[in-house]
C-alpha cells in the first residue's frame, strides 16, 4: 500500500516513463542516418521502434541516394 515514491509518482512508473523516452530517443538514431542518406525519415523510425538494432545494421550499409552518380 506504501511505495516508494517521487515526486507523488511511484518509482515504477518513473522508471517506465525514462525506459519509454529512451526507447523513442534511440529510435532516432537510425531514422536519422536514413534521412541524412535520403530516404523516408518517418518509415525508418517506425521501423526502427521494435527492431532499432536491424535499423541500424541496415541504415549504415544503405546507398546514399544524396550523392550525384557519374555520368556514364
Amino acid at each position: 500500500m506504501f511505495g516508494t515514491t517521487l515526486l507523488g509518482f511511484t518509482i515504477n512508473t518513473v522508471w517506465s516513463v525514462f525506459i519509454l523516452v529512451l526507447w523513442i530517443a534511440i529510435a532516432f538514431w537510425p531514422a536519422s542516418i536514413a534521412k541524412r542518406k535520403g530516404y523516408s525519415f518517418l518509415v525508418f523510425f517506425v521501423f526502427s521502434l521494435f527492431f532499432w538494432w536491424i535499423t541500424l545494421f541496415v541504415t549504415m550499409f544503405m546507398k546514399d541516394k544524396t550523392t550525384p552518380t557519374p555520368a556514364s
